[in-house]
């Protein structure tokens, strides 16, 4: 279920710690605060969180995901049934 959709990373961390939702599907290009720095600021108030990255470029997404702290991540490109495969692993936290 959507609970809450973000315009930019700011708003997407002001979200998260509002709604606390089990899964974040963050885009790392996002207008003002991206999704990287938006996954890091998360992760550090809402450990709970499993936070996906998004992107359209393969090359970009191993070495920042583990400098922001991030989940997983899923491309953009890839096969919708890769991508829910991706989503259904993720097993939903309960926050404290």
């Amino acid at each position: 279920m959507l609970v809450g959709e973000a315009s930019d990373g700011e708003q997407g961390v002001r979200l998260a710690q509002q709604l606390k939702p089990d899964v974040i599907l963050m885009d790392i290009d996002m207008p003002g605060t991206n999704g990287l720095q938006a996954t890091r600021r998360i992760k550090h108030s809402f450990a709970g969180a499993t936070v996906l990255l998004l992107s359209a470029w393969d090359s970009e997404l191993s070495p920042r995901r583990r400098d922001c702290g991030a989940d997983d991540y899923l491309l953009k490109t890839m096969p919708i049934s890769e991508f829910l495969s991706v989503l259904r692993s993720v097993r939903p936290t309960t926050a404290a």
